[in-house]
């Protein structure tokens, strides 16, 4: 052991000493539990339990936001969820995994430094520099990299300090004053003094061309540190000493500031020491340290990350310190269910079960007023604090304590809840005892309330308010309200809308009321409650304490936490019905232990006169300042970290091919912020497949199914735990090429094979369907060949032979004579029917072409007006259009039929005949003025026969036109067919209709 190291032993034993004698009257005070780190920080620590990494040397962030650790085991990162071991460093391979230091410059890359045999790589930009140990750089383990004031890297090794120069190392050694081997720390402090820590000594030098001096106090130290009043401290084996260029003058002896091994400082200038299992923190400008177990764990490596966050690394794991968002009061003592009251003017009054009455502030306790245990304490609004318990109620005003013994039949039962009534008394609710009404010093019990629920017999207020018109507003489990007033008595249930189970807490803000229970919160509008609903189904479960911020924010304590509600917020859902308010939730992740009373004492939150709101679980008091809640402003990077395809993983690479057939797949992202991983919120869409962006919550995985071939860009965003959104997205951009099957030339192959199957199949139906029309063609008209064959055979040849012995009676008679006369004229009438049945049995044979109705009509309504005393009328309106062949004959026929009844049985003066042509009808009318058709006929629509009418509708049907007959009385009869044009009108086919049309011609 040097003579130095002695010295520097011997004065930290004396030291020691003299501290343990002038201390030993205050022995009773070291008894006390020194502060807890835990008040001001959330602890999480990962070990090998949580796949952790151990033996934890040293902490880097990149730019990009990835946290990486030097373990013993390897090189590792972490996003705040996930540590991922880590071989090669975008796609280049680490020399070797034996990694002992770490470096991120501000300008992007990680500098990488090796333990056996030595080394340095650096990564950036998808490249790697590889730094051997022996080509400049001192060989051995890197202890420690750091970069100058001029941008200079410095390298500390086992075998001596170097300098990076431009592409290769330059071993700084005894020409500049230091010894040759065990270079172990660089610094660099305000004023760009160089110090560095070797084996035997600090040394320091001002100039970067001057040799190094040793600093003082001379000695084998270490664990340099960077104070933020400029000093640096260094340590030996467990004493801290602030360094000096120089020797003081005078005595030169060194005295221990602080006992630790290693010493750092965060941004906000707090001290935090190392020391076996365990830390030590300092605030700025304290002296009190604040202890903090590691779970046994070696402290070896310390970092902070840009969000705040406090690293340590141990032998057995990773810790991390996150500043608490709910500040826990500073005490020494533990609470057993505490009640609080806000004091006049700021703070709280809290008492327990087993303590007394303080009052609290955020920086302790203030004062203690009396010793008693509490189950329920309120201010009323004169300032007045009001307590109680199982055995009395008093009050606390100024210096002053009055107390009201409880009611024989109340003692033993404490007290629920407290609220001031309207004319000067204090509203008491006794736990199974019932609501007392305390005035003037005495009780008055309140009768019982009709509430019809079974097992109601212990019937006591669970909560308390009195509304602004100065009624008293009581909660009841079994989700009841009742509101009392001028002697009458309004009770709320579920038939008013109240649906909170049992009711916990009461709130009147201004005149509003609100009620919290074991389902959820509800507000009253002047008639019924209605329900607060939240986002993603949220319903506030367990809220026992409910209060308004000056800014109009409505606070909720419950089971899962401190809720926040914007005033924004709030007015929406109180105008709109079933709005669901988007909220702010706080709970373990910001320093909250425990959860809201579900019995009592209540309510679990209040607001003091300076704005703090103030919430007690079972033992602990939080406070949160609503007006400077901490924030983390950084947005967290993005990115995509594989693709899973089955059991295969694709890295993200540019113009990434997945397998043929894919169609399925998992796409994993991360978000790389560390303060509070599990609330960062994604959002994320597949360009192609998402209409719109999606939401997975904290989910980092995407999956998609039934994906076609071709090419996708997918691009995900994410906000930290404040809803910072990072606008810069991330892309991935992959394809998935198509099989043969999926090719465009198969499909239009099988395309065009299908459209060969279906014209083959047409054409073949085709062929079936021209042979049937055919065949009933041949039928139809051998059918009319043998009609006339027999008319003309049988029917005609008879009426032949009629008139040929009817022609030789003619003869026998006298030509001048009457009857000779009579006789001509029926043979001249047989001759006609002899010629219209010729021609019948001829248009039987072949159906005479009808080409013109207007010319048709005309002639046949000319010959008819010659034999019937009757004028006719043609009339033709719209512009003449080709008819169809069997729409001109049918319309012919049924025309026919219609002027042949006009002329010979309507007896009409004159017969009209209209040919209407519209562009999409066709319209045939006959009128006449004659006597009509008889009513019966006309219902019947025939007459019995007969068989004219019939055949006109039957003909109608065949070219879908519609046949309608109506008399008018006076004014003769109409006869009207409708037919739809594409029923009726010619219309010329088009190219691959005519085609088509080939086999039936």
């Amino acid at each position: 052991m040097t003579t130095a190291r002695a010295y520097l032993l011997l004065h930290a034993a004396a030291a020691a000493l003299c501290g343990l004698l002038s201390f030993a009257p205050l022995a009773a005070l070291a008894q006390q539990p020194p502060a807890r780190l835990l008040e001001q920080f959330t602890h999480t620590s990962w070990g090998a339990l949580d796949s952790a990494p151990v033996d934890i040397l040293s902490i880097a962030q990149t730019s990009d936001g990835w946290l990486w650790l030097a373990a013993g085991t390897g090189l590792y990162r972490f996003d705040g969820k996930r540590y991922e071991r880590v071989d090669s460093v975008e796609g280049h391979a680490l020399l070797s995994s034996n990694v002992r230091t770490l470096y991120a410059p501000p300008e992007g890359g990680l500098w990488v430094g090796y333990r056996i045999g030595g080394g340095i790589s650096y990564f950036n930009r998808n490249q790697a520099r590889h730094f051997a140990a022996g080509q400049g750089l001192p060989s051995g383990a890197i202890t420690s990299i750091a970069r100058g004031p001029d941008g200079v890297l410095w390298v500390a090794a086992r075998d001596g300090l170097a300098r990076l120069d431009g592409e290769h190392f330059v071993a700084v050694g005894a020409d500049y004053g230091l010894p040759a081997r065990r270079a172990r720390q660089v610094l660099f402090d305000r004023s760009g003094r160089q110090w560095v820590a070797m084996q035997g000594g600090i040394f320091s030098r001002s100039d970067s061309r001057a040799p190094f001096a040793p600093a003082w106090p001379h000695g084998d130290l270490s664990g340099m540190a960077l104070a933020p009043d400029g000093n640096v401290w260094a340590s030996d084996l467990g004493s801290y000493y602030r360094l000096q260029a120089e020797a003081p003058s005078g005595d030169g002896s060194a005295r221990t500031a602080l006992q630790g091994s290693n010493m750092y400082f965060d941004r906000d200038g707090n001290q935090w020491i190392f020391r076996a299992g365990g830390l030590e923190r300092r605030n700025a400008g304290s002296s009190e340290a604040q202890r903090q177990d590691l779970g046994g764990g070696l402290p070896q490596s310390f970092f902070q990350d840009r969000e705040g966050n406090v690293w340590i690394g141990t032998s057995a794991g990773l810790n991390r310190f996150r500043h608490n968002r709910l500040l826990t009061l500073p005490l020494q003592m533990v609470f057993n269910h505490p009640a609080i009251a806000p004091v006049t003017g700021g703070g709280v009054w809290a008492g327990d079960r087993i303590g007394a009455l303080r009052v609290l502030g955020p920086e302790g306790e203030r004062r203690s007023v009396l010793s008693g245990h509490i189950s329920a304490l309120y201010r009323d609004p004169d300032g007045v604090l009001w307590a109680g318990n199982d055995e009395e109620v008093w009050s606390v005003e100024g210096g002053r304590v009055e107390r009201y013994p409880l009611p024989p039949e109340a003692q033993s039962y404490e007290v629920q809840a407290m609220s001031r009534a309207t004319d000067g008394g204090l509203w008491v609710s006794v736990v199974r005892a019932g609501l007392y009404l305390l005035k003037d010093g005495q009780w008055r019990r309140q009768p019982a309330l009709p509430l019809s629920t079974p097992g109601m017999g212990d019937q006591f207020p669970t909560a308390l308010e009195t509304g602004s018109d100065g009624a008293l507003w009581a909660g009841y489990i079994r989700n009841y309200i009742v509101r009392l007033a001028g002697g009458k008595v309004d009770i709320y249930t579920a038939e008013q809308g109240l649906d909170l189970g049992h009711v916990l807490t009461l709130h009147r803000s201004g005149t509003q009321l609100w009620a919290g229970g074991e389902r959820g919160v509800a507000w009253f509008d002047g008639q019924r409650f209605a329900t607060l609903h939240g986002l993603r189904g949220e319903i506030f479960r367990g809220v026992s304490g409910i209060t308004r911020s000056k800014q109009g924010d409505l606070w909720l304590f419950g089971t899962e936490g401190l809720s926040r509600i914007s005033s924004a917020q709030v007015a929406r859902a109180m105008s709109t019905p079933g709005y669901e308010v988007e909220y702010e939730r706080f709970d373990a992740h910001d320093g909250l232990l425990g959860a809201a009373s579900q019995l009592r004492p209540m309510p679990s939150l209040v607001m003091a006169d300076d704005g703090l709101l103030w919430m007690a679980t079972a033992n602990r008091i939080n406070w949160i300042n609503p007006a400077h809640i901490a924030r983390n402003p950084v947005p967290p990077a993005v990115l995509v970290q594989d693709i899973a395809v089955g059991e295969q993983r694709y890295s993200p690479l540019p113009g990434l091919t997945l397998p043929k057939s894919t169609s399925n797949l998992r796409i994993d992202y991360t978000a790389l912020s560390l303060s509070i991983p599990e609330r960062v919120r994604f959002r994320y869409r597949l360009d192609g497949v998402d209409s719109d962006w999606q939401d997975p919550g904290a989910r980092r995985q995407a999956f998609y199914t039934n994906l076609d071939p071709g090419q996708y860009r997918f691009r995900v965003m994410a906000a930290n735990e404040d809803g910072v959104w990072n606008p810069q997205e991330a892309q991935l951009a992959f394809s998935i090429p198509p099989t043969f099957v999926e090719t465009a030339w198969f499909k239009l192959v099988c395309a065009m094979a299908l459209a060969a199957l279906l014209g083959a199949a047409y054409r073949l139906r085709l062929r079936h369907v021209t042979r049937q029309l055919r065949t009933r063609l041949e039928d139809r008209a051998d059918e009319r060949e043998r009609i006339a064959r027999t008319l003309h055979d049988t029917f005609l040849q008879s009426v032949q032979g009629l008139m040929l012995r009817v022609q030789t009676l003619l003869k026998r008679l006298p030509p001048d004579g009457d009857a000779y006369q009579l006789v001509e004229k029926i043979l001249n009438q047989a001759d006609q029917v002899l010629a219209e049945g010729r021609n019948q049995v001829r248009g039987l044979r072949s159906v005479p072409h009808l080409d013109d109705l207007p010319h048709m009509f005309g002639e046949l309504g000319q010959h008819l007006r010659e034999e019937h005393a009757a004028d006719f009328a043609l009339i033709v309106t719209g512009q003449q259009a080709t008819l169809t062949e069997p729409a001109r004959e049918h319309l012919f026929h049924i025309g026919r039929e219609a002027l042949l009844n006009a002329f010979r049985h309507s007896g009409a003066c004159r017969i009209e005949l209209e040919l209407g042509y519209a562009a999409d009808h066709f319209t045939l009318v006959v009128r006449d003025d004659g006597r009509g058709i008889d009513e019966k006929v006309l219902a019947a629509g025939e007459l019995p026969g007969h068989w004219g009418l019939i055949g006109m509708r039957e003909r109608a049907m065949k070219i879908d036109a519609a046949l309608d007959l109506w008399c008018r009385p006076g004014m003769g009869t109409v006869a009207q067919v409708s037919a739809p044009g594409s029923a009726v009108y010619e219309r010329k086919p088009g190219t691959l209709r005519r085609w088509l049309m080939r086999e039936a011609a």
